[in-house]
Formats: C-alpha cells, sequence, structure tokens
C-alpha cells in the first residue's frame, strides 16, 4: 500500500478584513487578547476579542477610550468592530508585563529599575486623570513595555474597569458615594476602595504605592493569606493595609516611598494629586545614586536571559499564559461592572445592539489614514468585510 500524503488546509482568520488572527497570547480583565498581522504592511497588531454574549460588553468603551486619550505610554488603537461572534479591537502589539519582566528577574529589581518604573507609572496615571478617567485596576499586569524603537517606555492598558470621574467639559467630579463594590484587583486595591467608597484620582495613586512596594519586597504582606473564602481574604487583607503604618510598609527603602504612600492616603475624594511633585521627588532621589536614566531596565541586563525582549507578546508565551490563565481564577478580582458600577459602561454597552449602533458611528471616526489600502482606497464600507469573521 502506497505512503498517502495528507496535506492540510491553513484555515486563515480575519478580523476587519485586513488583520490576520494569530495565536492566543493573553487574557485582559473582559476578554482574550492574540496576537495578529496586519496583511497590508505585514506588521504585527494584537487583537482583542469579546464574545457577543457578555451581559455589559466592555470593549467598545475601552476601544472609545484608548482613541480619545492617545499620548506617550498610551498603545495606538487601529480598528473595532464586529467579528462574528466576537466585538474585536485591533492595536499596538507590544512587549511583555511587568509582572513577567519582574519573575524574569526572579522577582529581584535594584532601586534604579523600580525609580525607572515608579517615575512613569506616575506619568502614565496622570495622563489618563488629565483625561478626565480613573483606571481602577492598576496592577503590573497592566503596565507593558514597548517593542523594539518603544522598548524604553511603559505601556499603560486594559481599560476594561477604567471610569469617568468627571465631565470632560465642566470637569464636575463624580459625587462620593458609600457602599460601593470592590473593583479591582484585591492585593492592590486601595483602602477606600475596601471600604466601599466610590473611587477617584487618590486610588490609582495609593494602588501604584503598592505596586511599587511589591517590586521592592517581591511579595506583599498580605499575599498568600490562608481564608476559607475570598470574602475573608478581602477582610484580612483590607485590616492588614488599614493597621499598617507608611513608614511599616516601607521599612528599609529610601524615605520618598513613605512620604509618597502618606501624602496619597490623605488626598480628599475630589483633590488632584501632586503629580509633578511626586515625579521630582522620584527624580531627585535618582540623581541622588549617580543614577544614568539610559533605561537599562534589569530584564535589559540581566545575563544569560538575552531572549526575554527577543520574542516578547503583548502577555506571556503560549506555556506561561497557560499557567496564568489557571492561576487567574484565585487572582483577588471582583468585576463591578456586573453590579453596575461602572455608569460609563452601562451606558454605552447594555446588550450588543447597542454595540453595533455605536459601532457604525465609532469605525468611520477611528479610520483615518489607517483605513485605507495600498492603493489609496477607503475600506469598511462592505459591511460584510467590517462585520464578519472570515
Amino acid at each position: 500500500m502506497s505512503d498517502q500524503v495528507y496535506s492540510k488546509r491553513t484555515v486563515e482568520i480575519r478580523v476587519g478584513g485586513r488583520y490576520r488572527l494569530g495565536k492566543k497570547i493573553g487574557t485582559g480583565s473582559f476578554g482574550e487578547i492574540f496576537e495578529g498581522t496586519d496583511i497590508f504592511d505585514n506588521s504585527s497588531v494584537a487583537i482583542k476579542l469579546e464574545h457577543n454574549t457578555v451581559k455589559y460588553p466592555q470593549l467598545l468603551f475601552e476601544a472609545k477610550l484608548l482613541k480619545s486619550i492617545p499620548g506617550t505610554g498610551i498603545p495606538t488603537m487601529h480598528w473595532f468592530g464586529i467579528a462574528g461572534e466576537y466585538n474585536a479591537m485591533v492595536m499596538e502589539l507590544l512587549g511583555q508585563n511587568l509582572e513577567d519582566l519582574f519573575s524574569y528577574c526572579t522577582k529581584n529589581f535594584t532601586l534604579k529599575t523600580i525609580l525607572m518604573i515608579t517615575i512613569q507609572l506616575i506619568e502614565r496615571i496622570k495622563h489618563v486623570h488629565d483625561n478626565n478617567y480613573i483606571h481602577r485596576d492598576i496592577k503590573p499586569q497592566n503596565f507593558l513595555v514597548g517593542k523594539d524603537s518603544t522598548a524604553k517606555t511603559i505601556y499603560i492598558l486594559d481599560f476594561g474597569l477604567a471610569k469617568r470621574y468627571r465631565d470632560e467639559h465642566t470637569h464636575i467630579h463624580i459625587p462620593l458615594k458609600e457602599n460601593r463594590n470592590l473593583t479591582g484587583t484585591a492585593r492592590y486595591a486601595s483602602c477606600n476602595a475596601h471600604n466601599g467608597l466610590e473611587q477617584s484620582r487618590r486610588d490609582d495613586m495609593e494602588s501604584i504605592a503598592y505596586v511599587i512596594l511589591y517590586f521592592f519586597k517581591g511579595k506583599l504582606p498580605w499575599q498568600g493569606l490562608k481564608c476559607k473564602d475570598k470574602n475573608e481574604k478581602y477582610a484580612k487583607i483590607k485590616e492588614m493595609k488599614m493597621s499598617m503604618t507608611p513608614e511599616k510598609l516601607c521599612e528599609g527603602f529610601p524615605n520618598e516611598f513613605a512620604k509618597y504612600l502618606t501624602a496619597v492616603k490623605k488626598l480628599g475624594f475630589e483633590e488632584e494629586p501632586a503629580y509633578k511633585n511626586y515625579i521630582q521627588m522620584f527624580t531627585n532621589l535618582f540623581k541622588s545614586k549617580d543614577f544614568e536614566m539610559d533605561y537599562l531596565y534589569d530584564w535589559v541586563t540581566v545575563k544569560n536571559n538575552t531572549n526575554v525582549l527577543k520574542d516578547a507578546s503583548l502577555m506571556r508565551s503560549e506555556e506561561y499564559s497557560k499557567q496564568a490563565d489557571s492561576s487567574k481564577k484565585n487572582e483577588e478580582n471582583i468585576d463591578s461592572t456586573i453590579k453596575g458600577n461602572n455608569n460609563d459602561t452601562q451606558a454605552m454597552g447594555n446588550n450588543q445592539q447597542n454595540v453595533i449602533n455605536d459601532m457604525k458611528n465609532f469605525n468611520a471616526d477611528i479610520m483615518g489614514e489607517d483605513d485605507k489600502s495600498p492603493d489609496g482606497k477607503r475600506r469598511g464600507k462592505n459591511k460584510k468585510e467590517n462585520c464578519t469573521l472570515f
């Protein structure tokens, strides 16, 4: 019997008629992330998919937000639309997140790297706040390094839990409310968030402090608690955060970090954080140590680890992603939008029909020069092309 030759037919899946779907590289708060390719110029992109059966669609909100706050350290959003059973967003492909890079460095960052990170994190959240939004899920996984020419830049992303905290025209602040469900990741959440208070700018700033402390310590005091259920765990985390002074938490570190945590915890609900003062304080500390702002982070200089950034994807390698997906179930994430705390999100996406209606106008706005094919003709006039995964 002669050998049989089998040929495998590769099914090419495209989003928006232009972006070829590749391997899964991560999971965000409200969707899965894939690597993709722009077939017009063969450049790499990231594609985030959200199933259209979710009760409160988030992806259109996130796409609108990204479009409204362009700037350094904000990923470029290329396209949003409907792809088969999914809402899809195409954006700039970035490198690895700070959690993974911390692990690559055996959970040991030098003071130089921590200060370079700290300064950029404050700069990023200032930009988000200046554009009338709070993030509400500050954690290492939501900060990524750029790729190639932008490798020195730290990006902020995953705005699935973000919320507008003031009117963009009048700057009237949202009111302080109580008995709110905890939103974000309990490990890095502010004390006020644990106490059920409406979040504002101060809460993002406090979360940054806990992220930086994590990089110093390798493990926060309230990690790894043995509890019978998540409610008991959240209660213990809250108790520990409330009982430990900034000086105790930052013991052994430069005084500037305790000063920062003390300052942001004293902020009023509507009070604007002193971003420039914080940045200047950490910049002065950086200079006092005779560090050079060369952006040679620890993950760049680690010996025998030259492949850390070589094949960096948006979130993790495929093997790493599997581990993260399984462990994510144990992550202290609480999705308050299910309970209706995010008015911005609900207003734009109570059901899939709202997404479809909003998407028709939105996609025309975001498609500038990027929406032209190589022959100069506008794309997207064919509804089937924009709304079908094929």
